[in-house]
């Protein structure tokens, strides 16, 4: 991993405890040696062929009608076997959804 604000390499191949395969999706947020970082992209297109075969990324919106039944919705949602790995809660007008 290099480091592009101090220009040098951070982290080498090396073992975390706490922290799994599983945690490391795009969009994901993890601490390394006391650094949060995010994982914006694959390093390589082997592991990208890999990885992304398991996972897909799917966009989904609750519309206001449905309000009442939120917590129906996500349980149906995790009994059909997906995880929820971002969850946002927003209100738009006219204006911010244009």
């Amino acid at each position: 991993m290099y480091d592009v604000k101090n220009q040098r390499i951070f982290l080498k191949r090396i073992e975390i405890p706490g922290l799994a395969l599983d945690d490391l999706f795009i969009g994901a947020k993890v601490t390394i040696l006391s650094r949060c970082m995010k994982v914006t992209d694959y390093g390589d297109v082997r592991t990208k062929n890999r990885f992304s075969a398991n996972r897909t990324c799917t966009f989904a919106m609750i519309k206001p009608d449905a309000y009442a039944n939120i917590g129906k919705i996500i349980d149906t949602i995790y009994a059909s076997g997906f995880e929820i790995n971002k969850l946002k809660m927003s209100k738009y007008t006219e204006k911010t959804a244009t």
